[in-house]
């Protein structure tokens, strides 16, 4: 192997989350009877100092895309009779547990403030205290594919969860909105 794919990368936060879910259990996944899901509940993500005031020009922007540290991965444990389909390995999923414990979220913007570094979200299932890698502006025009597909065992276990059928319903209106096929 190379010398240089054994390169390892220094990382740093740049801020915080701060929010209610403590554990992992605590996250609600919209599933039966809990109608708030993950993708409802605000929070908030305090920038470091030094970075503060590098919020200017989020203003206008509804959506940004959070990078984070998953620092407590090793303690995520499998849902109780949540099973993955035979061969389905790590990268087939967006489970929490992986060999660089790197989180992403797309979350609604829905508040910033450069002279505290306050940015207040809402859809971010991120643990209190987890570790903000970066922050980037969601852009329409390069960050969503309304062709994008999805194998047939992730239509067949989304089927009962309500986050992920308020998702797509979402999806189809801004399709037909935007003169799109829903």
């Amino acid at each position: 192997m190379p010398e240089e794919n054994n390169q390892e990368f220094t990382v740093k936060p740049i801020g915080f989350v701060e929010s209610n879910y403590r554990d992992f259990d605590d996250v609600p996944h919209g599933h039966g009877d809990d109608k708030k899901g993950w993708n409802e509940e605000s929070c908030r993500i305090v920038l470091l100092p030094e970075h503060a005031g590098k919020l200017q020009g989020l203003e206008g922007f509804s959506h940004i895309i959070v990078l984070f540290w998953v620092h407590k991965s090793k303690d995520w444990r499998m849902p109780r009779g949540h099973k993955l389909p035979k061969g389905v390995k790590v990268f087939g999923t967006r489970m929490p547990r992986r060999p660089n414990p790197i989180g992403m979220s797309v979350v609604r913007l829905s508040g910033a403030c450069p002279k505290t570094g306050a940015i207040d979200v809402v859809g971010l299932d991120c643990l209190n205290g987890t570790p903000v890698l970066d922050i980037k502006p969601y852009l329409v025009f390069c960050d969503c594919y309304p062709d994008a597909t999805i194998p047939e065992w992730v239509r067949k276990k989304r089927a009962g969860h309500h986050h992920h059928h308020h998702a797509e319903r979402n999806h189809e209106t801004e399709q037909e909105a935007a003169g799109g096929k829903a």
